[in-house]
Parts: C-alpha cells; structure tokens; sequence
C-alpha cells in the first residue's frame, strides 16, 4: 500500500478491513495486466482493472476481490490505496466501476481526482 502524502483535502477516514492479515496487504502495480494487485504475502486478496489514458491517466473498469476476502473491507482498501497512489502521482482518473463510483460518494475527499 501506498503511504505517501497526497494532495488530498480532509474527509471521512476510509475504515481498515474487518479481517486482519499478516502479513497486512500490500498495493502492487502490475502495466502489464493494466492493474493494480492487492496481495498478502503470495496470496492475491483483489485487484483494480483499468485502462490508461494517452495522458497517462486511469478509467478504473472493475473492482474484484477474491471470494475468500469478500465482504471484509478489502475492496474499499483496494481502492483507497489505488486512489492515494494516483493522487501522489498527479493523475486523475474516469470512475467506470460502479464500486469505485460509491466508494467517491462515500468518501468525497478522492472526487478532486476525478477527469472533470
């Protein structure tokens, strides 16, 4: 996961997962397969698809967590761990993702990275 600071205005504190995980999970970029990766240890916990844009922004396509770490908070980590590292990237993204546009509703402070 990303810890850098970011641009980012004040807003509702995103929630950790309900489950612990050692070792805690991880964000990992992966162009390649145009995703981002969450991983604890050598264990895929989910992953963010996208697409990037010819100015090297993100349009996020889905948000898919695997079925033993559903239900437990780890999408909205996902995703808020995808969006830090955006933000301290300067990019902004295109919300496709149904999950990710309600993850925005909820937590306001990740609209300024939306393409306006």
């Amino acid at each position: 996961m990303t810890s850098q600071s970011s641009p980012l205005p004040d807003g509702p504190a995103v929630p950790p997962p309900t489950v612990v995980l050692d070792p805690p999970p991880e964000l990992r970029a992966n162009p390649d397969r145009d995703r981002y990766e969450l991983w604890s240890g050598d264990e895929l916990v989910g992953v963010e698809g996208y697409e990037r844009t010819a100015d090297g922004n993100l349009i996020l396509l889905h948000t898919v967590v695997t079925e033993k770490f559903g239900r437990a908070g780890f999408a909205r980590l996902l995703v808020a761990s995808v969006l830090d590292d955006v933000a301290a990237q300067g990019r902004t993204i295109t919300p496709v993702c149904t999950y990710v546009q309600r993850f925005l509703e909820r937590f306001p402070q990740y609209q300024v990275l939306v393409e306006s």
